[in-house]
């Protein structure tokens, strides 16, 4: 159940499932990372913000999936 725990919780804060995982600096640049893209994106486009957060919340709780033993 470590896998989907990690995912699920990826799912709700970006970095919380690697942080489960038991990778702290992952999980950090996750949330800070994806913060910075998504704002960029906000700031630079108006609405790139709405397009590359699901990518990258979906592509976080793979990343979790993938880490968790």
């Amino acid at each position: 159940m470590g896998k989907w725990t990690a995912a699920i919780l990826s799912l709700l804060i970006m970095g919380l499932g690697q942080f489960y995982a038991g990778h702290l600096w992952r999980a950090l640049a996750w949330f800070f990372g994806s913060i910075l893209i998504i704002a960029a994106a906000t700031f630079l486009t108006g609405v790139g913000g709405l397009i590359v957060a699901p990518i990258l919340w979906i592509w976080c709780a793979w990343d979790a999936h993938q880490q968790a033993d």
